[in-house]
């Protein structure tokens, strides 16, 4: 996801993401490049500080990622590996009949077409009348009311990183007084969906999302990377415009991240050795 800060998230659709590229020598394998204990404290820094609630969420930096990048000695390849960190959390969004939503100038303003070109979140609340009600990221009744959800625009796809985020920051409001979450804490969500250029804006679309089984249960962050050796010169650009070099990142695990995520978060890294030890037993119980 693109685009700059502000009050509503700000940035324009289609712009990307910059992440950190971080010049690493050769590695003696020839093959690996790994990050320093250093380099995933920055990391975990940034996706503190990207899904805090207290602060607007910036369509620039909605997920937390570096790239490590290593030269041949005869300069005929690079070594990329590209790495992602994000929480342990996958969540599952059902459609829902769409509530009235109460008219005022926010939602008023994200009616046409042209006021959801720019990405920006805020929070749910429902009034006496069971109708919705959209408040900004830093409207001072969004502190004293229960919230039950995120609204979000600029976007033409659910599945995007910005989505994802204002969902993600959402369900760290976990204080029954902040929130007024469904059971096994579903929420709402609103989507106002940008449309194709020329086409008139679709009504909003209503959703439960409630958190589903992650990738690793018992650990608080999920690490993905891919690694890629590109020959120089890189290859040309397509004929069709699409990108020459695509990374198709998966989980993956990753020593230096492990030792740090155990001393920010013993007690859930305790938890995930302590499974991980029983799914091992199991196993070997099996093969026996």
């Amino acid at each position: 996801g693109g685009g700059g800060g502000g009050g509503g998230g700000g940035g324009e659709p289609g712009r990307r993401a910059a992440a950190p590229l971080l010049a690493r020598g050769w590695p003696s394998d020839g093959a690996t490049l790994g990050g320093t204990v250093a380099d995933y404290a920055e990391m975990l820094d940034a996706l503190d500080d990207a899904l805090d609630v207290s602060s607007p969420l910036r369509a620039d930096t909605p997920v937390s990622m570096q790239v490590l990048v290593a030269a041949a000695a005869d300069r005929s390849q690079l070594l990329l590996k590209a790495e992602a960190l994000l929480p342990s959390l996958l969540l599952r969004a059902t459609p829902l009949f769409a509530l009235r939503v109460l008219p005022s100038p926010l939602s008023q303003s994200l009616s046409p077409a042209a006021g959801r070109r720019r990405r920006a979140t805020g929070w749910l609340t429902l009034e006496q009348s069971r109708k919705l009600v959209l408040l900004g990221e830093r409207e001072p009744a969004a502190s004293q009311v229960p919230l039950v959800g995120v609204w979000v625009t600029g976007e033409a796809s659910l599945d995007s990183a910005y989505v994802w985020a204002a969902t993600a920051r959402f369900s760290r409001l976990a204080a029954p007084a902040v929130t007024k979450a469904g059971p096994g804490g579903a929420f709402l969500l609103l989507v106002y969906q940008t449309p194709p250029a020329g086409e008139p804006a679709p009504p909003p679309a209503l959703y439960e999302v409630a958190p589903a089984q992650a990738v690793h249960p018992a650990a608080a962050h999920t690490l993905y990377g891919v690694s890629m050796a590109v020959p120089l010169p890189p290859p040309p650009p397509r004929s069709d415009g699409a990108d020459s070099v695509l990374f198709e990142p998966s989980a993956c695990e990753s020593p230096p991240l492990a030792r740090l995520l155990s001393r920010r978060y013993p007690e859930a890294s305790a938890t995930a050795t302590a499974r991980f030890a029983a799914e091992a037993t199991a196993a070997e119980a099996t093969a026996a």
